[in-house]
């Protein structure tokens, strides 16, 4: 990381040095050693400010907004516990699940776990795992950010990456999943985020208006590969929107350019005060209640905001969904992942199967039937 640190005396910067090293916390870090070193030497004032050019990689907070998990020391025991933004108690997932509608998960994947789905991205978005409708071609002359930037997002990329497809089934994410939904859970939808500097967010909408499930069990899990912060367009929740249990009207052709082409929930008469950012570190996710009302803004950094949206469900429930007219379904959508537990349906029902990647449309054509590029 590059830091500016500068020598001052009589308010007069005489000297500054840039080195590639990590900023430390503790009083021990590499530059505070180096300011007790240089403060020895010279009799000056030693300072130490962050480079401009670095904003582009400035971690949120360490707190995250309302929760957070207590008990992930234990990865192999999953995550048990989060603190009550309200009476400070620990309480289980299951309850915070069910009081406020989401739960942070801190750390659910390690750093390299982290950077080998960041390279699947990539490779995605280049073409090395085959042609996704919508995608234009790119040359090895661009770099990874011009071939990044192409995009905001892709659905269904597990159907062509065994690596996200095993990102539906990582252990601990099953663990939450079986906290939030029960012991049987199905995964029908997986969705890739570049975001790129300048990108557009999301409307405020429900993930149930869009996958309907028979029981109202659709859990979204939302895992940042960068930082998500406020500058770069991290996840925005209305925290107990979903206790009412109203599915809200969907204006598809709204006007706001500050959002991309799906649509905007409206008629949920709360506050613009009720909007929660909730800022995540890379690796760590949020799940959310398919009822919650959510949103993003606009990338106004520099940089990426790459994550990636994965919906679950319990699996002893029908899913009617048709994904806005692309499927003929009548009562059961039957293409999954099955993610933990007994499909109950499994000797009744077999599998088929209907959805194929596509590239999100930024901005709807006119006369367009649907939100992806064609």
């Amino acid at each position: 990381m590059f830091a500016t640190l500068r020598l001052c005396r009589s308010n007069r910067t005489y000297m500054t040095l840039y080195r590639q090293l990590p900023l430390r916390q503790n009083s021990n870090g590499p530059f505070h050693r180096m300011t007790g070193l240089l403060k020895h030497l010279t009799g000056t004032q030693v300072t130490l400010h962050t480079s401009q050019r670095q904003r582009k990689h400035r971690r949120p907070s360490s707190h995250v907004v309302l929760s957070r998990c207590l008990s992930s020391a234990a990865a192999e025991n999953g995550y048990s516990l989060c603190r009550d933004p309200e009476t400070g108690d620990a309480i289980s997932v299951a309850e915070h699940y069910k009081k406020y509608g989401f739960v942070i998960a801190k750390d659910l994947l390690s750093h390299h776990e982290v950077s080998s789905l960041m390279e699947e991205m990539l490779d995605i978005c280049r073409g090395k795992r085959g042609s996704i409708p919508g995608m234009v071609s790119s040359d090895c002359e661009e770099t990874d950010e011009e071939v990044l930037q192409k995009y905001l997002c892709i659905h269904f990329p597990h159907k062509i990456s065994e690596k996200i497809s095993g990102l539906v089934k990582e252990p601990k994410t099953v663990s939450v999943l079986q906290q939030c939904i029960g012991p049987n859970v199905k995964a029908m939808q997986t969705m890739m985020f570049m975001k790129g500097p300048g990108k557009r967010g999301q409307a405020c909408h429900q993930d149930e208006y869009y996958i309907p499930t028979r029981d109202r069990s659709l859990c979204a899990s939302w895992v940042a590969l960068d930082d998500a912060t406020i500058e770069n367009g991290c996840i925005w929740i209305i925290p107990k929107s979903h206790q009412r249990g109203i599915i809200y009207p969907m204006n598809d052709q709204h006007n706001d350019e500050r959002f991309d082409s799906s649509g905007e929930s409206i008629g949920y008469n709360y506050p613009d005060s009720a909007w929660q950012p909730v800022e995540l570190r890379s690796g760590s996710a949020v799940f959310f209640n398919g009822y919650l009302l959510h949103r993003s803004l606009p990338n106004k950094s520099n940089w990426f905001r790459r994550a990636f949206a994965n919906h679950y469900m319990s699996a002893e429930s029908l899913l009617p969904w048709t994904n806005d007219g692309r499927f003929d379904i009548k009562d059961d959508m039957r293409d999954f992942i099955m993610v933990c537990g007994k499909d109950p349906y499994a000797d009744l029902k077999p599998q088929h199967s209907f959805t194929q990647p596509f590239v999100r449309a930024e901005v709807r054509k006119q006369g367009a039937v649907f939100n992806e590029v064609i």
